[in-house]
């Protein structure tokens, strides 16, 4: 059999503590689907995915321990494939929310001839940082084109994996995870001379907004929203200070007004409301049974 080559995978990384996957991920694993030949779901959970859902015929499911975070899972799974059957390898996760069909962007990052791409950058230097240039992609979306996936054996080699793999703190895992993984990996490339960019740049909209902290998917997401770009971040909705203190929250407004109808944004929106934040023990799989037989039905009828 000849060995498939030139393969187009995104590797989407979902934790999860309920046998359920959200309605919001859904959709952007299926709407990721349209733009990658394959699209691995990588999970903790080996219960999650395994019926009542309407995912496109490219999308399966990979199971394994939440060690390290993203990283770990990213690395893991390459380490049992073979990379030279790949031009392209997106590394994908679930902190954010789909608000917009993702052609724009995938249309802009295939028209680049960057080595090394993704949705927004940063320059923000965390108080741990390592390094003296802290400018990275942000590793909720990261795309991987074909140098920059040949490097990745040495940027592995010159990590030392196993401090991450078995860290125990979860302080101290975070920190690394950022400062090794998140930045170090930009500036692996960077001083590889692989080229690097950004859907948003996000020097220019400090310049344009001037927030008060760097980390633009907390403090513009409203006017990210504006400047076309299809995420918002979970947290921005879990934070109770954007709730309902002062009329509609602001994260609702921005999903009614940039969201995409073919998201069913009033269906994502009463999910997130119905669980009241990230950390909590919600139990999802709960909300999903009380819905009616209707529900899941008019979802699949999205996708027929």
């Amino acid at each position: 059999m000849t060995q498939k080559q030139n393969i187009k995978i995104c590797l989407f990384i979902h934790y999860s503590i309920s046998d359920i996957v959200p309605y919001y991920v859904e959709i952007y694993i299926n709407q990721l689907s349209v733009h990658f030949d394959e699209v691995k779901v990588l999970t903790n959970n080996k219960n999650i995915g395994l019926g009542g859902y309407f995912f496109k015929k490219n999308v399966c499911f990979w199971y394994n321990k939440n060690r390290g975070y993203d990283f770990g899972m990213f690395y893991q799974f390459l380490e049992i494939i073979d990379l030279n059957c790949y031009s392209q390898i997106a590394c994908i996760n679930d902190s954010n929310i789909l608000l917009n069909k993702l052609d724009k962007v995938m249309n802009w990052g295939n028209a680049t001839d960057s080595d090394f791409w993704g949705i927004i950058d940063s320059d923000e230097k965390p108080w741990f940082s390592s390094h003296s240039n802290n400018y990275h992609i942000q590793s909720h979306f990261m795309i991987f084109n074909k140098k920059a996936i040949e490097k990745l054996p040495g940027f592995f080699r010159d990590l030392n994996v196993s401090d991450i793999l078995n860290e125990k703190n979860i302080k101290k895992l975070r920190r690394l995870v950022i400062d090794k993984w998140e930045i170090g990996l930009s500036q692996y490339f960077l001083n590889e001379q692989l080229k690097v960019a950004s859907f948003i740049e996000s020097k220019q909209l400090i310049l344009k907004y001037q927030p008060k902290k760097q980390n633009l998917t907390h403090s513009l997401y409203y006017e990210l929203a504006a400047e076309g770009y299809p995420l918002l971040k979970k947290k921005v909705v879990w934070e109770k200070k954007k709730r309902f203190k002062n009329g509609t929250p602001l994260w609702m407004k921005t999903m009614r007004q940039f969201g995409n109808s073919d998201c069913e944004m009033n269906k994502i929106i009463d999910e997130l409301l119905q669980a009241p934040h990230m950390q909590s023990n919600y139990n999802l799989k709960q909300f999903v049974l009380n819905k009616k037989s209707l529900f899941y039905s008019f979802i699949q009828s999205l996708y027929n």
